[in-house]
């Protein structure tokens, strides 16, 4: 994979030339060509804007119709389905053949030399799904009254504030706003990537909203609909997954509108105002319906997947069932290809350094039991176990394809080296053996803990199983324990855990810079559980958790630093010493990363890329456009 470059000069000619343009004549699907005969929908010419958003396909040129059968285990959340719709709802989005940022909406974007103002301009005549404009006025509702609405809008996010201030937002005419920060804001471009702000339809959102509808009425719906609070009606009608709406009303820019919804079943239909075209001018999407059903589980998908039942999984697959896909191909009528997970680090552990029982705090704060921990894991056997040899040893940090890489920090204490591990725990002190060989603490007890954690998205449960397995080698009595998200949610911030896991990625330089929750300390997450506390500290300037110590301070500040630095050098030199701080401190310690990550596609659909890399970095499939998928029959 290439190197990604986001230098000003570059991100510049990206975002104004963008990927726009225009076309001397366009088409459109059969269903909606009927709908225009009969009078129902405008022209074609008259549904899409002035420069709409042209994609070149990956294969071929695509042919109209068709249902896609998808499944899902979530009856609300990110699923395939809302993968395939390209997360439509972002501003920008990262390149999958350059790996550069840039636009992902009719949009032309400019960039003060300062970096404190952001000038958007969308391209006149773009609709949403119910044919109604688009215009500054709906990014000026979500700001007027939906950000600086508490009840909305208890707390205001730091992607909306800079030097203390909140953003200010500007309408400058129909189609132009601008976003002016108090400070310097140079990852502002890279955090559209995946924030949502400009999905708040006002000419269907202000029904619900006391500053534009009568209270007694208000109130009215929304004892009918079932709440206590407007607030919670006007969430409940906006309710969307990325912008893929999840409320049969909602108004949309997806390239599909939520036709009907049950406990058990989604079904999507074309958006006749979607705005992105082929390079012939036919309008997009290619297919026609997404069919979604709502499986109980990922066993259940996984027999969907070998009967042929789906036509493309991607969430719901695992690499270790590849075999079983490969031997199911030509009965089912589908190919197996990898594509690159994009983990930094297929699953990362994390100890908690501000537990709350001290001796088992001074243990995991001692960064030569962290050291023993990594040097313990045979990373290899991993590779080989679980991914076929095909994944790469490697400690927590970015990404090969970073500006900010250093092959030295991927390989710290990666080797297999059991021999140091021992002399450093003894070295620690926890020499002493009980009558089952495990090492004994300071204080008589054995040296055990659990690592609770969520088993989603990578293959966590063998992963863990093999680590185990080194770690009781050592004399550690390390314990597992899957549990659910919610309570993963619960006890991770609120210091509960031993220890946790997760899959390590924001390793590219979309997310590193803004999201270095592995590296930086921050505000306490579900995902993680190595400094609840100190985090705290930091989120709350002292006034609840525990003070950090310096080093833990230190690399806070190189953080805070490099949000608001102008000068590209020196938010380079600072991130190399954040990565630098991992690599000597393993606040996170590393597994294999780069491991190969299976797609299942129905043999008739094209227009799928061979490779890519799959990865909430790069919104997984969403960044390839996958409107152009078509069915070829």
């Amino acid at each position: 994979m290439k190197k990604i470059n986001v230098s000003l000069l570059f991100l510049l000619v990206a975002l104004l030339i963008g990927s726009m343009g225009t076309a001397a004549a366009y088409n459109e699907a059969p269903m909606l060509q009927e709908r225009v005969a009969a009078g129902e929908l405008p022209p074609v010419e008259d549904r899409l804007p002035e420069q709409p958003y042209v994609v070149e396909p990956v294969e071929m040129i695509g042919k109209y119709g068709g249902t896609m059968r998808l499944a899902t285990i979530r009856p609300v959340g990110y699923g395939d389905d809302t993968l395939l719709m390209g997360n439509p709802h972002q501003f920008m989005k990262l390149d999958p053949v350059s790996f550069e940022i840039v636009p992902n909406f009719p949009v032309e974007v400019d960039v003060s030399e300062d970096m404190t103002t952001y000038t958007f301009r969308f391209s006149p005549g773009l609709k949403w799904s119910d044919g109604h404009p688009y215009t500054a006025d709906d990014i000026m509702f979500w700001y007027e009254d939906v950000l600086y609405n508490e009840d909305l809008t208890p707390l205001i996010g730091v992607q909306w504030r800079a030097g203390g201030e909140v953003v200010e937002v500007t309408k400058i005419d129909d189609h132009t706003v601008q976003f002016q920060f108090a400070i310097p804001k140079p990852y502002f471009i890279p955090d559209l990537v995946h924030i949502n702000f400009h999905y708040w339809p006002k000419h269907y959102l202000t029904q619900f909203h006391p500053s534009y509808v009568d209270e007694a009425e208000l109130e009215q719906m929304t004892a009918d609909a079932g709440f206590d609070h407007w607030y919670q009606l006007l969430l409940n009608k906006h309710q969307n997954i990325w912008g893929t709406p999840a409320q049969v009303e909602l108004p949309t820019i997806a390239p599909y509108v939520l036709a009907q919804q049950t406990a058990s079943r989604r079904i999507y239909e074309r958006n006749p105002y979607y705005w992105k075209v082929d390079t012939e001018g036919n309008q997009l999407p290619y297919i026609d319906r997404v069919d979604v059903e709502i499986a109980s589980d990922l066993e259940v998908i996984q027999g969907m997947i070998v009967s042929g039942s789906i036509d493309f999984s991607g969430m719901g697959t695992d690499i270790r069932n590849y075999p079983m896909y490969r031997g199911s191909e030509d009965e089912a009528n589908f190919r197996t290809i990898l594509w690159e997970s994009g983990q930094a680090s297929e699953v990362i552990y994390m100890f908690n350094m501000t537990h709350a029982d001290p001796v088992m705090r001074d243990i995991f704060g001692d960064v030569r039991f962290r050291k023993a921990m990594s040097l313990g894991i045979d990373r290899q056997e991993i590779s080989d176990a679980i991914y076929f040899g095909r994944a790469v040893p490697t400690q927590y940090t970015v990404l090969p394809i970073s500006m900010h890489h250093n092959p030295e920090f991927a390989q710290a204490y990666t080797e297999y080296d059991p021999v140091l591990a021992n002399e450093l725990l003894d070295e620690m002190g926890l020499v002493e053996r009980d009558s089952e060989g495990f090492r004994v603490m300071p204080d008589g007890r054995r040296l055990l803990f659990t690592v609770e954690y969520f088993d989603i998205e990578t293959a966590k449960t063998p992963n863990i199983e093999l680590v185990t397995a080194h770690w009781q080698e050592l004399g550690v009595d390390m314990r597992s324990r899957s549990i659910s998200g919610e309570l993963q949610g619960e006890r991770a911030p609120a210091n509960l855990m031993d220890a946790t896991l997760w899959h390590g990625d924001k390793a590219t330089d979309v997310l590193f810079p803004l999201a270095p929750q592995f590296l930086v300390p921050s505000n306490p997450g579900w995902e993680r559980t190595k400094w609840p506390l100190w985090g705290r500290w930091l989120q709350t300037d002292g006034a609840e958790g525990e003070e950090p110590p310096a080093n833990v301070k230190q690399v806070r500040q190189w953080w805070d630093e490099m949000m608001v630095e102008p000068d590209e050098d020196r938010r380079l030199e600072l991130g190399a010493n954040i990565l630098q701080a991992q690599a000597e401190n393993l606040w996170v310690i590393g597994t294999v990363g780069r491991a190969p990550h299976p797609l299942v596609v129905n043999n008739d659909l094209r227009n799928v890329p061979e490779t890519g890399v799959w990865v909430w970095d790069t919104n997984w499939i969403g960044s390839h456009n996958p409107e152009q998928i078509f069915f070829d029959r």
